[in-house]
């Protein structure tokens, strides 16, 4: 499956009965205005919500040095090292260290703290090419864009409340179906939001 922004757009207005947009760069009305407001922060929402296998990635991280200035452990010194969470694909959400699942560790301020000398770290990263989405990633994301910009388009026939439940269904299932594709399948309780109008 191929999508582009512009399709994920125009499924959200298209669920308000919105119309559709044309480019997303230049297209100037509103609702394309409001599309380009949200769309990379629910991008990377939906993302953390969910181990979304597409957006698993694996990568060794580097410890950073005692020297630096962002070094955290000088006056914190519960762990003897500190990591530096990926920037290339950047890490939106760490899940685990696979060699020692149950080694502790702590995320603060971007960096990754723990005992261990070698770190290769599990996360879910932010994908910006639309093409590599999975098509229950799509769906999430267009009614998440929808339920936010829902309040500020005046033909919207779908309430915000409305929105929202179906993006937690939408979430729900991506658990479901991505828990199918992996040798250890995902333990995840979902629970549906107690959306509110705003």
């Amino acid at each position: 499956m191929s999508v582009s922004k512009v399709q994920i757009c125009n499924l959200a207005l298209t669920e308000l009965g919105a119309g559709t947009i044309s480019n997303y760069d230049t297209d100037t009305s509103e609702k394309a205005v409001l599309c380009r407001i949200y769309y990379d922060l629910v991008v990377s929402e939906v993302l953390r919500s969910h181990e979304w296998n597409c957006a698993i990635w694996y990568q060794s991280l580097a410890p950073l040095a005692s020297t630096d200035e962002d070094y955290l452990l000088t006056d914190y010194d519960k762990y003897d090292y500190q990591y530096q969470l990926p920037t290339v694909p950047l890490c939106l959400r760490p899940l685990e260290i696979p060699e020692y699942p149950t080694y502790p560790y702590e995320i603060a301020s971007g960096y990754l703290l723990t005992d261990l000398d070698t770190v290769v770290l599990k996360y879910i990263k932010l994908i910006e090419d639309t093409t590599k989405f999975d098509p229950l990633l799509v769906r999430a994301i267009a009614y998440r864009l929808a339920a936010d910009i829902a309040p500020r388009i005046t033909n919207a026939r779908k309430t915000r409340t409305e929105l929202l439940a179906t993006y937690d269904w939408q979430i729900t299932k991506g658990v479901h179906v991505d828990g199918q594709e992996s040798e250890n399948p995902q333990i995840e309780e979902y629970l549906i939001r107690d959306a509110k109008d705003s």
